[in-house]
């Protein structure tokens, strides 16, 4: 168990640097968007989630996480109200998303088929009534703030965002909001690349700072009897 515990956490270290490498490279300022590792996912999520401190403590002592629009004082700022709620699901995403990309990054190591049994398993990818792990990809913005995204590709038919995260130590939420919706259209290009749609669970909708008219979101309304999903989705295209 300890050997298997430090080869795990070697590979986690190299899949950060080789992260942390590619951030570098996209200093120019361009733009950079591509699909990494799980493995690689779930090294720069696990040192996110360091980056998280207790969300009640931010409010009062953040100015960036007042509502938009209030002139009050940092100290005077109600201690329930929109940002606190979608930061606590933030930090929640965070978690799962982890172990789902961690439960990928093992499964990864096996042959084809048995990888993609354990992918069948994968923790947190149960959605919908279905398990998403065999087609899930992960997506990521080499940007600031960097953003990733996990998404089920089932090309020719449909791409479902199962989480979009963005790096926690960004407070503003104009950046925050902008860096969503880039994420958003880089994978509604690819989807329509590959002759799909895209669409994006409700809790995820949740997490996000920008509303729904400027990352175009509309709810997806069920139109027959036959519709026995069990998540509200929303779909994503322009």
């Amino acid at each position: 168990m300890k050997t298997m515990t430090k080869t795990l956490c070697r590979l986690l270290s190299a899949a950060l640097i080789a992260y942390s490498s590619a951030l570098s490279s996209s200093s120019n300022g361009t733009p950079k968007f591509a699909e990494i590792a799980p493995l690689r996912a779930a090294m720069l999520t696990k040192q996110w989630q360091g980056f998280i401190l207790d969300v009640d403590q931010k409010v009062g002592v953040v100015p960036e996480l007042k509502p938009v629009g209030s002139t009050a004082p940092s100290a005077a700022v109600p201690e329930r109200w929109p940002e606190l709620e979608r930061r606590s699901k933030c930090a929640k995403q965070f978690g799962t998303f982890y172990e789902s990309t961690f439960a990928l990054a093992l499964a990864d190591k096996n042959p084809p088929k048995i990888a993609h049994a354990k992918r069948l398993l994968a923790n947190g990818l149960m959605v919908d009534g279905a398990p998403r792990g065999p087609n899930a990809k992960v997506f990521a913005s080499l940007t600031m703030p960097a953003t990733m995204s996990l998404v089920e590709c089932l090309d020719g038919k449909e791409w479902s965002v199962l989480a979009l995260t963005v790096n926690p130590t960004e407070r503003n939420m104009d950046s925050i909001a902008t860096a969503e919706l880039a994420m958003l259209e880089e994978l509604r290009s690819k989807a329509t690349k590959a002759g799909a749609s895209l669409r994006i669970l409700k809790r995820v909708k949740d997490t996000l700072a920008g509303d729904a008219q400027m990352l175009c979101l509309k709810e997806i309304v069920g139109d027959d009897d036959d519709d026995d999903s069990e998540e509200i989705w929303f779909s994503c295209d322009e």
